[in-house]
């Protein structure tokens, strides 16, 4: 919950920079990895909310709210088995359309001995596509929350994934990586620049992202920079270095 809400703050500081294209975004750590399965931890989480996107987030109140679905629903003659519907017309930033073929192929690799994410799915039996918008997932047993459990997984591009020999998540276990582990293709309202690792991510704005109708999104460039000494982060949101930092100190919030 609480990174969820950290996700949505972000959301409101894109939102609402209208004085600037650029934000510069900094908090104490940086993202593990941009593998979006590899690792259930917030900062690399917070990200990839920028990259990637599930099926469906918390608002700033909390509540679960339509992102890649737009209906979801046990179904009548099967309390164990949810059907999600998806968005239309929505693509990742290749330009490669998403469908449940997407959907069903990033939840099984989600559930991959290699992902951190796999003890969210442990009562999910089964993903199936019904068809290229609709998605069941089967569980062992009812289960009212486990769209609750959905906030966090993101959806990757299934071919995209394959060709670049990305099929399971980063081992991190083994200090292994993938080509997921530095490069991204989501379907978020911003997609990858340039990255150093804990030093600095470069984010530009998704052309043709499918919400630009219904979020102001004013800011066409992300600059997330790691500083992990609290006082230096401070320093450099008062100073104009940054526009919007996390992780602030108890003694500096007013």
């Amino acid at each position: 919950m609480k990174n969820t809400a950290i996700t949505a703050m972000l959301a409101i500081a894109l939102s609402t920079a209208v004085s600037a294209e650029t934000l510069r975004w900094a908090r104490a750590g940086d993202s593990l990895t941009l593998d979006p399965h590899a690792q259930n931890e917030g900062p690399t989480h917070t990200l990839a909310h920028q990259i990637y996107e599930p099926l469906v987030h918390r608002d700033m109140a909390g509540k679960i709210v339509p992102a890649l679905a737009t209906s979801w629903a046990p179904l009548a003659d099967n309390p164990n088995v949810w059907r999600f519907k998806l968005r239309e017309n929505v693509t990742f930033h290749d330009g490669a359309a998403m469908t449940a073929d997407d959907v069903v192929y990033s939840f099984n690799r989600a559930m991959k001995p290699t992902s951190g994410m796999k003890e969210l799915l442990s009562s999910v039996k089964e993903v199936r596509k019904v068809d290229d918008l609709t998605v069941d997932f089967e569980t062992n047993g009812p289960n009212p929350l486990l769209v609750n459990n959905f906030t966090n997984l993101f959806v990757m591009d299934s071919d995209w994934a394959e060709k670049n020999d990305a099929s399971n998540p980063q081992d991190v276990a083994n200090g292994e990586v993938n080509y997921a582990t530095t490069n991204t293709n989501g379907t978020g309202a911003y997609q990858l620049v340039s990255r150093k690792q804990d030093e600095k991510t470069v984010l530009k704005a998704h052309e043709n992202y499918w919400g630009k109708g219904q979020f102001p999104l004013e800011v066409t460039e992300v600059i997330y920079t790691p500083i992990q000494s609290s006082a230096t982060r401070v320093a450099a949101l008062l100073s104009g270095e940054v526009d919007y930092i996390q992780d602030v100190p108890v003694q500096d919030l007013a």
